[in-house]
């Protein structure tokens, strides 16, 4: 957009603030905003103010994954208080039952069980960073942000993601090699650790404008892919602990050290962009790629096929992330 500069006095030009971005931001004469000189422009910055955002929905006739989905959507898009309602005689199931594929231990089997809402909803916010139940009667439960999300979180909640990524990649590699799936028996928990902080960075970036806001798409594709690659480590350890028991995986050994060494090699060149960097991931991707028929051949069984198909999406999805740190980086 343009604007048109202003004279005022003898030395000051001014301009005016686009409406939008006025409201977006709910500034007020007085208050102070952010100006950064990049090169040849000038960016405007703000935190939005202390203006509450508030939503309510009705749970009635929803079923528990999409009561999960509801209250997904209002966080990452920032609401401060949400009000959900419901019908006062409703009971509803375990609400971790249905993020699990496979029984893994009794917080995720309680499949006869009907728990009080107000049980409920204390169980599902444990899985929101800083949402918390304030109020609560026979028909509604509201919640509110108890503490304001700075950048400094952001930053620090990213850097969790990619160290849980690390964890998991670096489990599965070993229990692949030792051929002992009971090692993943956790990887569960660690997926639903990786899904909190995936969605509390999305909720900061929706809440406080980024440092460069044209970089933010790229940003939410970043934590997308990040989120994708830990629900494929989860669906290969639900592979190996349940499904494919006393089955051996040494053909494609091979190919999950290599998605490790990658994914370290990730974490690494997000903090500190190197060519040498992206020459190395780019070389193992290259490698991989042109001898994946020649191992693909060798796994006969359907256990090793199938840990080899995850491993593969994940191997592409390590390659979209490459593509998008060098974007970030002009």
């Amino acid at each position: 957009m343009k604007r048109r500069i202003i004279k005022q006095g003898h030395n000051t030009l001014t301009i005016t603030l686009p409406s939008e971005w006025v409201k977006r931001f709910n500034l007020q004469p007085g208050d102070e905003i952010d100006l950064i000189e990049r090169e040849n422009g000038l960016f405007l910055g703000a935190q939005k103010n202390n203006e509450s955002r508030k939503t309510s929905f009705d749970i009635d006739d929803l079923d528990i994954p999409t009561i999960w989905k509801y209250i997904m959507a209002v966080y990452r898009e920032g609401y401060d208080e949400v009000l959900i309602k419901f019908s006062p005689n409703l009971k509803l199931e375990n609400p971790y039952k249905f993020f699990a594929q496979h029984k893994l231990d009794i917080r995720y089997n309680k499949e006869s069980e009907k728990t009080q809402v107000l049980e409920f909803f204390h169980s599902v916010m444990n899985r929101f960073i800083g949402f918390e139940i304030v109020d609560h009667g026979k028909d509604f439960v509201l919640i509110k942000e108890l503490s304001e999300p700075t950048p400094k979180e952001f930053d620090n909640a990213l850097r969790r993601i990619f160290l849980l990524t690390n964890q998991m990649a670096e489990e599965t590699c070993e229990a692949l090699k030792k051929n002992k799936p009971e090692m993943l028996s956790h990887i569960h928990d660690v997926d639903i650790n990786l899904d909190k902080f995936h969605d509390y960075c999305i909720r900061i970036l929706n809440k406080i404008n980024y440092k460069e806001p044209r970089k933010e798409s790229l940003l939410f594709t970043t934590l997308y892919l990040m989120e994708l690659m830990g629900d494929e480590f989860k669906n290969i350890s639900h592979h190996l602990i349940h499904d494919f028991k006393n089955a051996e995986f040494k053909n494609i050994q091979g190919i999950a050290e290599s998605i490790k060494e990658q994914i370290l090699d990730f974490y690494s060149l997000f903090y500190t962009f190197d060519k040498e960097k992206i020459r190395k991931i780019s070389e193992i991707d290259q490698e991989r790629y042109f001898n994946v028929i020649k191992v693909y051949k060798k796994t006969e069984k359907k256990e090793e096929k199938e840990i080899f198909h995850h491993l593969r999406i994940i191997a592409r999805y390590i390659n979209a992330l490459l593509e998008l740190r060098i974007e970030l980086e002009f």
